[in-house]
């Protein structure tokens, strides 16, 4: 059984069901429980999560050679929308029709739907760097990064060997988890680790690890090929421990933007983008810290009205007025973390 970090050791009483040899039931021949690389349950399965994310970067790309040259910028908003709504990759109907696993009545495709087409009418106006930037951080963080968030735990809060396999794809780790070959939320994760000394990265490869482990040995239990996601508490422990985990992603996520919103000072364009860039973070949680306890909610209210208010300034007095260190304060006390840039 591979070793678990530390950080991750709650789980630890629902990772001795996975053992082969204590428990009769777990297939002894897939090795699965002992991997130290994602072993997938079928290949298949993941194909369209890395076609997807391929899009994806391929996306961001062509916002790079709009920013390089803004006259290219409406051709590059035309190619952009081409590669999302191309039937191979179904990707503008995966974000339109995905569901957040909390609160599956909220709009939360239609949310997702509008940040990228606004974020694709910018880019087709821009005329300058700048502009090519905040059409960027829209398009990336409220459209791509939030689908990608709320796809792996779609696929966690839907236990089978295919959905599982499906949300190894959309998280990015890749085989191995090699930060070179990291993309979407493993990519994020990496960003974050490199500043703040955190392991968010390995953490969320070590629980995708376990959790295979756990689903693997729950159905065999069963004889199934799906269950409930409440059916196993093992099984159900990793999910809740994986999407703690994305939380935090996300949470250092928005305070690295809000510390560089900070260093800013008069550089306006600057700041416009850090603006944008914690807004898009802060869009993937909000409806969730405002479902949560006075700490999440005191951050949830008081974040969203100052991002407003500096969106709706009619001059450039918003970037001294911002109240970058208390959002801070209010984030770390509500996630339990220290956000060092």
């Amino acid at each position: 059984m591979k070793k678990t970090l530390l950080l991750v050791a709650p789980l630890a009483l629902g990772l001795a069901a996975c053992e082969p040899e204590d428990d009769p039931v777990a297939n002894p021949e897939s090795g699965r429980c002992e991997a130290t690389e994602y072993m997938a349950f079928d290949p298949v399965n993941h194909a369209p999560q890395d076609a997807r994310l391929d899009a994806i970067d391929r996306m961001i790309a062509l916002f790079a050679e709009a920013a390089a040259d803004p006259t290219l910028a409406a051709a590059k908003a035309q190619e952009i929308r081409a590669i999302y709504e191309s039937p191979s990759t179904n990707l503008a109907a995966k974000v339109e029709g995905r569901k957040d696993v909390h609160d599956p009545d909220a709009p939360l495709g239609a949310e997702s739907k509008a940040a990228v087409d606004g974020a694709l009418q910018m880019l087709e106006d821009a005329t300058t760097p700048t502009e090519v930037s905040l059409a960027k951080q829209r398009f990336e963080k409220a459209g791509m990064y939030r689908f990608l968030f709320h796809s792996v735990l779609y696929e966690l809060w839907s236990p089978s060997r295919k959905h599982y396999d499906e949300a190894y794809g959309y998280l990015g780790t890749g085989e191995t988890n090699l930060p070179g070959g990291r993309r979407g939320l493993a990519s994020v994760a990496t960003k974050r680790d490199a500043v703040n000394g955190t392991t968010l990265a390995e953490e969320l490869f070590i629980q995708l690890l376990d959790g295979a482990c756990l689903l693997e040995t729950a159905l065999n239990e069963r004889g199934a090929d799906e269950m409930e996601v409440d059916d196993d508490p093992a099984y159900l422990a990793s999910v809740q421990a994986m999407d703690r985990t994305l939380r935090r992603v996300i949470a250092y996520s928005i305070g690295h933007e809000l510390f560089e919103l900070g260093k800013a000072g008069a550089d306006v364009d600057a700041a416009r983008i850090k603006l944008a860039e914690a807004d898009g973070y802060f869009s993937i949680l909000e409806r969730a810290l405002l479902r949560g306890d006075a700490a999440e909610t005191a951050l949830a209210t008081e974040l969203r009205e100052a991002i407003d208010d500096a969106a709706a300034a009619t001059d450039d007095g918003w970037i001294a007025d911002f109240p970058v260190d208390h959002l801070l304060d209010l984030l770390q006390e509500a996630f339990s973390i220290t956000v060092k840039g």
